[in-house]
């Protein structure tokens, strides 16, 4: 993602806070807010999966169903009663999955609910949230209906990191009707389940600083370098253009008042 067009200087927008505040009369600290929002907004659309429209919840369903297939051998009913049955006919048996066939050992652990699904999952995830793929006879063995009801539970929290910067959206206390505009339904509704915040004891006087905070584990490593910079110079800039745009729009009416 390319730079903005507009990089500004800590000179040049300190001289352009102390004119807004001159001018307008105002303090700079509202202003801050809704910079802060915007600067969320782009914090969240840069998270992975990058974007904030269909196509980025797609992509995001689409890893997480490659994720759950890296470690579990998925088996319908027939093959299930095969695997349960592993002790008595020996070790190994043939499992016939959707796609293919595969070996089974009574070595590998099974699982009949989506809720011991979660717990296996949960072992084999790295800090960072993403799952470590397991060789073929180190997976799971998963009866298709708890697969299909573990992943349409883990579907549904797509956008979780993302959740987190919509969270201190939020909490910037911009002067908007909306200040999840910009956030798509599909992460909003992981919000419950997140955590972010914001700190705004500088975001009075000139130095007009707020903290966002993405709570959600492993947000830093769903963020890209390159996308965490383009937010907050996004942020800077816009910040800049709302203090021009107020001067140029109280200046002329100070001018209709001296006449």
């Amino acid at each position: 993602m390319p730079a903005p067009t507009i990089k500004i200087d800590d000179a040049k927008m300190l001289r352009k806070m102390r004119k807004y505040e001159q001018v307008v009369g105002k303090e700079v600290r509202q202003l801050v807010y809704n910079a802060g929002r915007l600067c969320a907004v782009e914090l969240a659309k840069n998270t992975v999966p990058k974007g904030a429209g269909v196509a980025a919840k797609k992509e995001g369903e689409k890893k997480i169903t490659r994720n759950l297939r890296s470690i579990f051998t998925i088996v319908n009913p027939t093959w299930w009663r095969a695997v349960m049955n592993m002790g008595k006919e020996g070790r190994e048996v043939l499992v016939h999955t959707k796609s293919s066939i595969v070996w089974a050992r009574d070595t590998q652990e099974t699982f009949a609910s989506a809720e011991s699904a979660k717990s296996f999952h949960k072992k084999n995830r790295a800090p960072d949230g993403t799952t470590k793929a397991l060789r073929m006879l180190d997976r799971g063995i998963i009866k298709q209906a708890a697969y299909r009801k573990y992943l349409k539970e883990t579907l549904k929290k797509v956008g979780l990191a993302k959740a987190g910067w919509g969270i201190a959206a939020a909490a910037c206390k911009a002067d908007t009707r909306q200040p999840l505009r910009g956030i798509p339904a599909w992460v909003r509704r992981n919000m419950a389940r997140a955590k972010g915040s914001i700190n705004d004891r500088r975001a009075t006087g000139f130095s007009w600083e707020i903290k966002l905070k993405n709570g959600v584990r492993y947000s830093r490593e769903t963020l890209p370098g390159n996308g965490q910079s383009f937010a907050v110079n996004l942020a800077r800039r816009k910040f800049y253009s709302m203090m021009s745009h107020a001067i140029r729009k109280t200046k002329p009416k100070e001018a209709g008042l001296q006449q």
